[in-house]
């Protein structure tokens, strides 16, 4: 089972700083030319926005940090919604088109459930809920995809899908120390680092890549060791929630370093010929 779904995934209470939408993401949003690699990258991010709040909305159910989760969470919404329309300006394709619509669809009942008071009744609701709107964004970010053949593009693509892992394993780990959905979150847990660490080895060995691309990579390395070890070091839910504001914490360690790794590639692949 694990094997088969690793396959899929390869083919298609202690406060802390509340990582600030990036400058180069300002940027994107504020662009008026848009271009491939630019909606691959911001679609890519509401491919990670799906998944950081529900996180938040966990962590806010169960009183994990929760001025930091309140304000995430928040964050996270508007600039769901905010990117959301920068999106819908830009829709060179019929498939682009309608991967924009289902996405439209999926966000309306994943909303509602974010915007209520959190409690173990809406998690129940947001955990289908929520995979089918992190669908919705991966389908419109392989749309915008299917535009491009540029070796660059599909790095872009795959590196901003590790900032959607980076929040789902944290987001997993919420549901467990909650005592919902305890073996497909463990399973799903595990899936996600094995899919982060190989796709980490294929943009390190990637003979395209800038030094600059190396150094984020190397960055994500220092920030994703401590973050994996937290995870995996009990499957205990009462040892789990004892490291939940760790978890929480280093989450959006790692999410900043590959926002950082996915702002390179942008850069790099806007600067080569097409």
């Amino acid at each position: 089972m694990y094997i088969l779904r690793f396959c899929i995934w390869l083919m298609t209470g202690l406060a802390f700083a509340v990582s600030p939408m990036p400058a180069h993401a300002e940027a994107s949003l504020a662009a008026t030319k848009m271009d491939i690699a630019s909606a691959l990258n911001i679609a890519g991010r509401q491919r990670m926005l799906s998944q950081r709040m529900v996180k938040a909305y966990l962590m806010l159910g169960q009183g994990i940090a929760s001025n930091s989760a309140r304000a995430i969470l928040q964050e996270s919404i508007n600039q769901f919604e905010s990117q959301l329309a920068t999106l819908k300006a830009f829709q060179p394709t019929p498939m682009v088109r309608s991967a924009v619509v289902n996405l439209e669809s999926a966000w309306t009942p994943c909303k509602a459930l974010l915007t209520a008071a959190p409690g173990k009744t809406g998690a129940v609701a947001l955990y289908d809920a929520n995979e089918a709107l992190q669908k919705a964004a991966h389908n419109m970010t392989l749309a915008y995809a299917g535009n491009t053949a540029a070796p660059l593009d599909h790095l872009v693509s795959i590196a901003g899908r590790q900032r959607m892992l980076s929040q789902r394993m944290a987001k997993f780990y919420f549901y467990r120390t909650w005592e919902l959905y305890d073996s497909p979150a463990d399973m799903e847990l595990h899936l996600s680092r094995a899919h982060f660490t190989a796709v980490l080895i294929q943009i390190e060995n990637s003979p395209l890549v800038s030094a600059q691309v190396k150094a984020s990579v190397v960055r994500i390395r220092r920030e994703w060791e401590p973050y994996q070890q937290v995870l995996f070091a009990s499957r205990d839910p009462a040892n789990m929630r004892k490291d939940a504001a760790r978890v929480a914490e280093l989450s959006e360690r790692v999410l900043t370093a590959t926002e950082d790794l996915v702002a390179q590639l942008v850069a790099q692949a806007q600067g080569s010929p097409r």
